[in-house]
């Protein structure tokens, strides 16, 4: 899957700083414009895989925080997150190659971070589309995992919690939380 780097979002804001930033996800679903950029981190990524490849890389996380109710105004301009950005730009050094991320999450979407699949000027605004990823293989050719053949179970919300505490005897102890 190709994705946006850093130096693809940077050079999209000094060329349109007049236009709004717009985050599109789930196909048809917008971060509502009085979004928050809360902040950026740096993740400096080494793996190892299944077949003893070393691979290593770098990516840069926006986490952008929706608040709960919408309100009619605009989104932000990449002047703006421009100015946020030389502020960042100031205590970190963030390679032009970088995996761009975005992290975000709100009340009918567990937090996670999207990669950026299209970055699309059109009109007043700059929408960047978030993309979920999925696990595969890197190793496949040498490790005998065919490609496609791998399937997740679907997950159903339960009322039961799986971790509630229990007496010797068997007998569950009231709710305590968290596990």
């Amino acid at each position: 899957m190709k994705t946006a780097t850093w130096n693809d979002f940077t050079t999209k804001l000094e060329l349109y700083p007049e236009l709004h930033l717009e985050f599109l996800y789930s196909e048809t679903k917008r971060i509502f414009p009085n979004y928050h950029i809360t902040e950026f981190k740096l993740a400096n990524i080494q793996s190892v895989d299944c077949g003893g490849k070393s691979d290593s890389w770098t990516e840069i996380i926006l986490q952008v925080l929706e608040p709960n109710k919408e309100t009619d105004t605009n989104p932000m301009t990449l002047s703006k997150v421009n100015s946020i950005l030389k502020k960042v730009n100031g205590s970190m050094n963030i390679p032009n190659d970088a995996t761009l991320r975005i992290e975000f999450g709100n009340e009918g979407t567990a937090m996670r971070q999207y990669f950026v699949s299209e970055m699309q000027t059109n009109g007043k605004s700059l929408t960047i589309h978030l993309k979920d990823g999925k696990t595969e293989c890197k190793a496949s050719a040498s490790c005998g995992l065919p490609t496609g053949v791998v399937s997740f179970p679907k997950l159903e919300k339960t009322t039961s919690s799986c971790c509630t505490p229990k007496t010797a005897a068997g007998e569950e102890k009231e709710e305590a939380g968290c596990c």
